[in-house]
C-alpha cells in the first residue's frame, strides 16, 4: 500500500530498526529489480539507489490489513488462516466447485487482489508448509525447494550444503534416521511436511460450525423405528454436508423432544472419522 508515499515509478521500501540500525523490511517490484531484498541496511540500499524512498514500517497497521484480506477471502473456504507477515493459507477442499478447477479458484483470488493494488504469488500444495514455501520461492514443485525452505539454523544449512545437497529432493534421498540423528527430529518432520508425506492442517481463523440437521413432525411419533428412521435421513443430510466439506465426524448427538416437554439425547463415538449413515443407525441402536 503506496498512496501518498511515493510516486509509482520511484522503487519504495519499509524500513525498521534492528539493532540500532534501519534495515528494510519490505520492498516494491521496482525496487526488487535493483537488487534490494529485505534485510539489507537502509544506508547501504541508499548507496545503491540514491532515489529510494522510504517510510517506517507499521506491524500493527500490516496484521490488521492481513486480517482484513483473510475476512475477504470468506468467499472461498470458511478455512482461513493468515501466516503473518504476508501470508494467507486457505484450505480449499471440497470448495472449487464454482471453479473449473483449484487453480481457477487461485487465479480468481489472484485477480481481486491486483484490482486492490497488490500483488499475490499463490501456490497449490497438500499441506500448509508447502504450500507457503512454492509461494515464497517460486517453484513449481516441492522437490525443486532450495534448502533455505526447512527454515533450518545457518549451522545446518551450512552442513547440508557442504554433504553436497541443494534441494529438498536431494536431503530426502538420504535416510531419514540419519539425517535425525545428525540434524534433530524437527528437520525430518519439517521435510516430510514440505513434501506432503504427513498430514499437516491450518488452523482457521474461525471456529467451523458443527453440522446439523433437524425435522419436526405435525403429529407425535408413536414407535422408535419411526424415530430411528427420521434419524437415518437426518444423518444423510448430514453425510452429504461431511462429504462436500471432504470430512467425517468422530461424535453424533441426537436431541428428541417428547410432547410433554422432556428431552432425550443419545449419542454415539468412533474412533475413526465417519459419515455412514447406515453405520450410525447401528450403533444409536445401541442406545435405544
Amino acid at each position: 500500500m503506496r498512496a501518498g508515499a511515493a510516486p509509482p515509478d520511484v522503487p519504495f521500501a519499509l524500513v525498521e530498526k534492528q539493532r540500532g540500525s534501519m534495515v528494510l523490511a519490505a520492498v516494491d517490484a521496482r525496487a526488487a529489480t535493483l537488487g534490494l531484498a529485505p534485510g539489507l541496511r537502509l544506508a547501504d540500499a541508499r548507496a545503491r539507489v540514491p532515489e529510494l524512498a522510504a517510510l517506517p514500517c507499521a506491524p500493527a497497521q500490516d496484521a490488521a490489513f492481513l486480517d482484513w484480506l483473510a475476512e475477504a477471502c470468506d468467499r472461498y473456504t470458511p478455512m482461513v488462516a493468515t501466516a503473518p507477515p504476508q501470508g494467507l493459507l486457505l484450505d480449499i477442499t471440497g470448495c472449487c466447485h464454482g471453479y473449473a478447477s483449484a487453480a481457477a479458484l487461485a487465479r480468481d483470488a489472484e485477480a481481486r487482489l491486483a484490482r486492490l493494488g497488490l500483488t499475490a504469488r499463490t501456490a497449490l500444495a497438500g499441506t500448509p508448509e508447502a504450500a507457503l514455501a512454492l509461494a515464497e520461492f517460486g517453484v513449481a514443485e516441492a522437490g525443486l525447494l532450495p534448502l533455505a525452505a526447512l527454515a533450518a539454523e545457518p549451522a545446518t544449512e551450512l552442513a547440508l550444503r557442504r554433504a553436497g545437497l541443494r534441494s529438498l529432493t536431494d536431503v530426502a534421498r538420504q535416510p531419514s534416521p540419519a539425517l535425525a540423528a545428525r540434524f534433530g527430529a524437527a528437520l525430518v518432520e519439517r521435510l516430510a511436511r514440505l513434501l506432503g508425506q504427513v498430514d499437516s492442517r491450518i488452523t482457521p481463523r474461525r471456529h467451523i460450525a458443527s453440522v446439523a440437521a433437524e425435522q419436526r413432525f405435525a403429529a407425535p411419533l408413536v414407535h422408535s423405528e419411526a424415530a430411528l428412521a427420521a434419524i437415518e435421513a437426518l444423518a444423510l443430510r448430514c453425510s452429504v454436508t461431511l462429504a462436500e466439506r471432504g470430512q467425517g465426524g468422530r461424535r453424533f448427538a441426537a436431541a428428541l423432544f417428547r410432547a410433554d416437554g422432556h428431552v432425550a439425547h443419545l449419542a454415539v463415538s468412533t474412533a475413526a472419522p465417519v459419515r455412514d449413515p447406515k453405520l450410525l443407525i447401528r450403533l444409536l441402536r445401541e442406545r435405544i
